[in-house]
């Protein structure tokens, strides 16, 4: 059983300079704009993200950083139509803002339009080549349409800015799952685990990996810490109960190898026949219907050698008693 994973992009203060808005001599534009003072006289906080409105006297310049400051509000308290309204305006004043083409890509890929979103991002990369968060958000959107190889390229190019970022490394490990390489998956969920170490969802995904990649015991520890951090999680209990019941299985069949390689190397070693008994029982307990009769056979058929061997052996009466229950249900 699989769980979406939701991942939010940071909205990220400006870097770059306005390209076409600011004449010279214009402040930075990671500098918050101001606000209008509320009746206290104080003025209130610029939301992050907020850039300065350009010294210019151009009308249009100005309204275009009205308008992502706006749209920078508006996402943040999650009222997203008007943030699409807002960066497009943005844009339709000034098409060379980054920052409004990153934002209005955030926007789309929250609305759950991930094709318009990565042109938003492609067009934030063709404005300013270097900017990590229009990749980062490029591979994000390719993730949510379903190309993932392309996003895997995108957020490899990420990854060596941004070693430590939890969300990213749980990016990539689902990425890697979706495509058949859980070992890959189970390296970066543990990196993001070590990261945010109280993550109960990503110990979840942890273990799904190991469970893929064949690593039992390890996925067994993953969920069983997932339970901890969130005990009604329903999901990791399943999953850890069927994990458990896996290994128990895999225990018991390597019982039954055992055992059946000691009685065909000595025949005669009386308590192996037992104990091949016992794990064939066991075995039937674990398997399909349509193979517990036989299985059930062939645990009669120890408990008989058992009792050629060893007839005055304590475990006689109990090989005995198995028996006696056993034949009636292999006839």
């Amino acid at each position: 059983m699989t769980r979406a994973i939701i991942l939010l992009l940071v909205i990220m203060a400006v870097a770059s300079s306005t390209a076409g808005a600011a004449e010279p001599g214009t402040p930075g534009t990671g500098a918050q704009a101001p606000a209008s003072p509320p009746a206290g006289g104080q003025p209130s906080a610029p939301p992050p993200g907020a850039v300065q409105s350009p010294a210019s006297t151009d009308p249009r310049a100005q309204e275009s950083i009205q308008r992502y400051n706006a749209g920078v509000a508006a996402l943040q308290r999650r009222d997203l139509d008007y943030a699409l309204y807002q960066f497009r305006q943005a844009i339709r004043l000034n098409p060379d803002l980054p920052e409004a083409h990153l934002n209005l890509g955030i926007t789309l890929l929250e609305l759950r339009q991930p094709g318009p979103a990565i042109e938003e991002f492609t067009r934030t990369l063709e404005i300013s080549p270097e900017h990590v968060e229009a990749r980062l958000g490029l591979g994000m959107a390719y993730r949510a349409a379903g190309d993932l190889q392309r996003a895997l390229a995108e957020l490899n190019q990420v990854l060596p800015k941004r070693p430590d970022d939890p969300q990213l490394q749980v990016a990539l490990g689902d990425i890697y799952r979706r495509t058949n390489q859980p070992q890959v998956a189970a390296d970066h969920f543990l990196v993001a685990a070590q990261l945010a170490p109280a993550n109960a969802s990503i110990r979840f995904n942890l273990g799904l990996a190991y469970g893929e990649a064949g690593q039992t015991d390890q996925a067994i520890e993953a969920f069983r810490e997932a339970i901890r951090l969130r005990p009604d999680d329903a999901d990791a209990n399943y999953n850890l109960g069927v994990l458990i019941g896996e290994k128990i299985r895999a225990l018991v069949d390597e019982k039954v190898q055992v055992y059946r390689r000691a009685v065909e190397l000595r025949p005669t070693l009386a308590d192996a026949h037992y104990s091949l008994g016992v794990a064939y029982i066991q075995k039937a307990q674990l398997s399909q219907v349509e193979e517990k009769r036989s299985l059930l056979q062939l645990a009669l058929e120890q408990f008989r050698l058992f009792e050629q061997f060893a007839p005055q052996d304590p475990k006689a009466a109990a090989a005995t008693r198995n028996i006696e229950v056993l034949e009636p249900q292999v006839k």
